[in-house]
């Protein structure tokens, strides 16, 4: 090889360990370094925030509680969901402060449609993470739902009207979409349908509305609606308040219980109007009898129907419910036996009140020995 040859290899060798040193040595390093400034410079940016921050903290502190505060009052608006036993609460609410039956109801599952995630490090469930830089755990988002609850009813026109302002007033934001209206000039009757939407934010620390009906466990007859059912125990009503004291003075129904040996005509008599001797059902016997109450719908009207044996007499109902007044007494000794075993037979979507005033507290005049329909005692 010659001289030339060997000269010329040096210089390709040389060339090569320069090539070889640029790519695997101070490419890398010089990538490194570039990335290493991006990084200062991410972090002098984060830094000069903070900085910022810092020294308008007392400042952001006190914006960020008032807007948690607007916050918080938006989402007391909203239910944190729609579950079907406030759903259904909701809805007897109506018909028990208007003059509104709900005929049929449809009761669907609520959607999601908007998800509110406070927190970006959240997953998509909402479920709490850890900050990136704190590592403070931070609570996920909240979730929107919302339901449409279509109804179909009947009732007065003012009632119609009392009931969309009642929507309007609820605690919680909903809005009618739609609404139908059909009067019957026969019966002087409104009817139709109504969608109702419903909005509900579920999310951190947010509990769902609980229902507690207040009702012990079982009756003894399950076809009978007794002292252990549903029958009208949970159901809310506007005597709530007063616990009935108002059916005194305003009631479909009175009862007045006595000793057979009272001053009064009859021992026990049932009127729908005292003043009126012709609406008067009596029993004059010291002895325990049957009373029978019917509440029912007949040609488009609502009637009440009392009976002691052979005696009966009915009444039209104009009121959104029946109230009945027993105005009772204590027992003067062990021969005093007047009393009446109330049977309530209620077919009808009307709820039934008893306000039972001044009852023997030990052996009481008054007892409901069989009930049906939504029937509530004062």
């Amino acid at each position: 090889m010659t001289d030339t040859s060997k000269k010329a290899l040096i210089c390709l060798l040389g060339i090569a360990i320069l090539f070889l040193t640029y790519m695997y040595v101070f490419k890398p390093a010089q990538e490194d370094v570039d990335k290493l400034n991006t990084e200062c410079e991410s972090l002098q940016t984060r830094l000069d925030d903070l900085i910022d921050k810092e020294a308008q903290k007392d400042q952001l502190l006190a914006e960020t509680e008032e807007y948690k505060k607007q916050f918080d009052e938006v989402l007391k608006q909203y239910p944190a969901d729609l579950n079907q036993e406030t759903t259904v609460m909701f809805l007897k609410s109506i018909e028990e402060n208007n003059e509104f039956v709900n005929q049929t109801f449809a009761m669907p599952k609520e959607t999601e449609f908007y998800r509110l995630d406070a927190n970006p490090n959240s997953n998509d469930d909402g479920v709490a993470t850890q900050d990136a830089l704190t590592g403070e755990e931070v609570k996920g988002g909240y979730v929107c739902t919302n339901a449409g609850y279509t109804i179909s009813y009947k009732g007065a026109y003012q009632g119609i009207k009392d009931v969309l302002q009642y929507i309007a007033d609820y605690k919680y934001r909903m809005n009618v979409q739609s609404f139908t209206i059909v009067h019957d000039k026969t019966k002087d009757e409104y009817s139709g349908s109504i969608l109702i939407n419903g909005y509900a934010i579920g999310g951190p620390d947010r509990t769902p509305d609980s229902v507690d009906p207040g009702v012990p466990a079982g009756t003894s007859n399950i076809f009978i609606a007794g002292d252990g059912s549903s029958s009208g125990s949970s159901v809310t009503s506007k005597y709530d308040e007063d616990q009935g004291e108002s059916i005194k003075t305003s009631n479909n129904l009175a009862i007045l219980l006595n000793s057979a040996n009272s001053d009064l005509s009859a021992g026990i008599i049932a009127a729908a109007n005292v003043n009126r001797d012709d609406t008067y059902v009596t029993s004059s016997d010291n002895a325990r009898v049957e009373l029978k109450i019917s509440i029912y719908e007949q040609d488009g009207k609502n009637y009440v129907e009392y009976s002691i044996g052979d005696q009966k007499y009915a009444a039209e109902i104009l009121t959104s419910d029946v109230a009945v007044y027993v105005k009772s007494s204590a027992r003067v000794d062990s021969s005093d036996v007047n009393g009446v075993d109330v049977s309530v037979v209620n077919t009808t979507t009307l709820p039934v009140y008893f306000k039972i005033v001044d009852d023997d507290t030990t052996d009481p005049r008054f007892k409901i020995v069989n009930r049906s329909g939504v029937v509530k005692t004062y």
